[in-house]
C-alpha cells in the first residue's frame, strides 16, 4: 500500500528502492494535502526532471557558470537553481533544507544539495526517476567555498554597494551569522532583483521559511498552498525527507521490538548545553515535575521499594540524549518503584537507541544515529523536548504533535517554583535569528494597515517568529 501522497499520482516510486516512502505513513497519520499544493509539488517534480544533474539543460548550463555575466540566452537553458551547502547540526540541516525548497517551490527553481560525506546515505532520492544530488565532478562547489566567491557574489555585498545585478550567479547568506545586508533578501523588492539570475548558492542552518509568508509577493500563493499554517513543516518534511533503506531498518527494527506493542509511547527530548554548571542531576528533577506533575503524561511513583504491583496502560519512554544518565535514571526509577496510589495504573518501560557522548556534526556514523533518533521519537505520541532545540523542532514537526517544552535550566534556578514545561499550541518549528528592523506582530499592535501576519512568538524563543492560524500575542 502507499503513502496518500503517492496515491493522489499516476506516478509510483519503486517500492524497493526506498521502502520508508511507502511505509512510513503506517507510523505517523498524515493530514491530506490541499489539491493545490499536490498539483505544485507535481509540477516541481517535472521540472526537477528536465533541470537535474543528470539532464542536458544542466550540462549545458554548468558550462555557462565560468562566464562572469548572465547567461548567453542561445546556449543556456530556462531552468534556474538553488544549491544549497547544508551546515551545523542535523536538525538546523532538515529544517534549512525544508526552508529552501519551499523557496524553489515559490519561484520555480530546482533544489540541489551538496552533501558532504556526513550526509550521504541518509534519505532516499525525494523525486521520481531524477537526483538532487549534484555531482562529486562539479567543481563549481569548489569554487564556492572560497572567499572571493563570497566577496564577489555575495547578494549583501551588491546591496551593500548599491550595484545593479549583471551576474548569472548569487550567494545568499541566510544562516544565523548574516549581517543586516544579507537580511535585505526578506524584501520584495530584493525578490525582484534575483528572480532572474539562474544560479543562486544559498548558506543557511534555520528554518527561514515563516518570513517568506510575510512578503507580499509569495503571500497570496502560500494561503492556497498551505490552508493550515501550523503544519507547513509537517507536510514539507514528510514529502521531502524518507529515510535510506539502511535508516529505515534501524528505525523500523527499533519500533518493532520496543516500542510497537506499547499502548501509548512517549518521546523525551534531552539537551544539556552547559553540563559543567548544569548536570544531569541538576535537570532531572525538573523533567520529572514536568513528566508527572505538569503534563502528567507519566504517572507519580512511590518513594520506597514495594513488591506489590498494579497492571495498566502500557507506556513505552523513548529517549534521545547525548547523556546516558537520564535513560538510567528513568529506567531504574519505574522498574524498582511502584506507582504512588492515586495515580493511573501502568506499567512503564525506558529504552534509547544510541549512545553517544558528544555530538559530531561532520561524522556519518552520528548524523546516522540521530536522524533514527529523531524519527523514533516523532513515531511517539507525545513528545517533550528541550527549548529552542532544533532536532526537538524536527522531530515533533514530523510526528504533526504539539510538545511540551523543557525550560532552560538557568530558569529552574532563578524561579524554582515556576512550572519546569509548558505546551506548544502548534508543531510548527521556530524561526529564531529572523530580520529585527520589523516586527509585524508588534506593527499590528501599532495599528498598521496589511494582511494580518500569519505569525505568532514562539513559546520557547519569545524573540523569535512561529507560523500560525491566528494571531498570538
Amino acid at each position: 500500500m502507499n503513502s496518500p501522497l503517492e496515491q493522489s499520482s499516476t506516478v509510483i516510486f519503486s517500492e524497493p528502492s526506498c521502502l520508508s516512502r511507502s511505509q512510513l505513513h503506517l507510523h505517523q497519520k498524515p493530514p491530506p494535502l490541499s489539491p493545490y499544493l499536490l498539483s505544485r509539488l507535481r509540477d516541481y517534480e517535472h521540472r526537477h526532471k528536465r533541470c537535474d544533474p543528470l539532464s542536458e539543460p544542466f550540462q549545458r548550463d554548468s558550462r555557462e557558470l565560468d562566464r562572469v555575466k548572465k547567461k548567453n540566452a542561445d546556449s543556456a537553458s530556462d531552468c534556474r537553481y538553488i544549491v544549497f551547502t547544508p551546515f551545523a547540526g542535523m536538525g538546523n540541516r532538515m529544517l534549512a533544507l525544508s526552508s529552501a525548497f519551499l523557496y524553489a517551490l515559490l519561484t520555480d527553481r530546482v533544489l540541489l544539495v551538496d552533501f558532504d560525506p556526513s550526509m550521504r546515505g541518509l534519505f532516499c532520492e525525494p523525486f521520481h526517476n531524477s537526483t538532487w544530488l549534484l555531482p562529486q565532478e562539479f567543481t563549481f562547489m569548489d569554487r564556492v567555498k572560497s572567499r572571493e566567491f563570497k566577496e564577489v557574489f555575495s547578494l549583501g555585498n551588491l546591496l551593500k554597494n548599491q550595484n545593479q545585478n549583471q551576474n548569472q550567479k548569487l550567494a545568499l547568506d541566510l544562516s544565523t551569522e548574516y549581517n543586516d545586508y544579507d537580511k535585505l533578501f526578506y524584501r520584495d523588492e530584493t525578490q525582484e532583483l534575483v528572480k532572474n539570475v539562474p544560479w543562486l548558492v544559498l548558506k543557511s542552518n534555520q528554518y527561514f521559511l515563516p518570513y517568506l509568508f510575510l512578503l507580499p509577493c509569495f503571500r497570496t500563493e502560500l494561503d492556497q498552498l498551505f490552508p493550515d499554517k501550523e503544519i507547513v513543516f509537517h507536510h514539507l518534511a514528510r514529502y521531502l525527507f524518507n529515510p535510506s533503506n539502511q535508516a529505515w531498518g534501524r528505525i523500523t527494527r527499533f519500533y518493532d521490538a520496543y516500542l510497537a506493542r506499547a499502548e501509548q509511547r512517549i518521546g523525551l527530548q534531552i539537551r544539556v548545553l552547559d553540563p559543567e554548571n548544569y548536570p544531569p542531576s541538576f535537570i532531572l528533577p525538573h523533567i520529572l515535575r514536568c513528566i508527572q506533575d505538569e503534563s502528567r503524561i507519566l504517572p507519580r511513583l512511590q518513594r520506597n521499594e514495594a513488591t506489590t504491583s498494579r497492571i495498566g496502560t502500557s507506556k513505552a519512554v523513548f529517549i534521545a540524549s547525548l547523556f546516558t544518565e537520564f535513560y538510567s535514571e528513568l529506567k531504574d526509577m519505574y522498574w524498582t518503584r511502584p506507582i504512588a496510589d492515586g495515580e493511573e495504573t501502568a506499567s512503564v518501560a525506558v529504552y534509547r537507541a544510541s549512545h553517544e557522548r558528544n555530538q559530531e556534526s561532520y561524522s556519518n556514523s552520528h548524523n546516522m544515529n540521530a536522524l533514527v533518533d529523531i524519527y523514533l521519537l516523532s513515531m511517539c505520541d507525545f513528545l517533550v523536548t528541550t527549548q529552542v532545540s532544533t532536532f526537538g523542532y524536527v522531530a515533533f514537526g514530523l510526528a504533526g504533535v504539539s510538545p511540551w517544552f523543557l525550560k532552560d535550566p538557568r530558569d529552574y534556578e532563578r524561579n524554582p517554583s515556576e512550572p519546569a514545561c509548558h505546551r506548544a499550541v502548534s508543531p510548527e518549528p521556530c524561526f529564531q535569528f529572523h530580520p529585527t528592523d520589523y516586527d509585524p506582530i508588534a506593527a499590528l499592535h501599532r495599528g498598521a494597515a496589511g494582511p494580518a501576519p500569519v505569525i505568532m512568538y514562539c513559546e520557547d524563543a519569545i524573540w523569535g517568529f512561529k507560523l500560525a492560524n491566528m494571531m498570538s500575542f
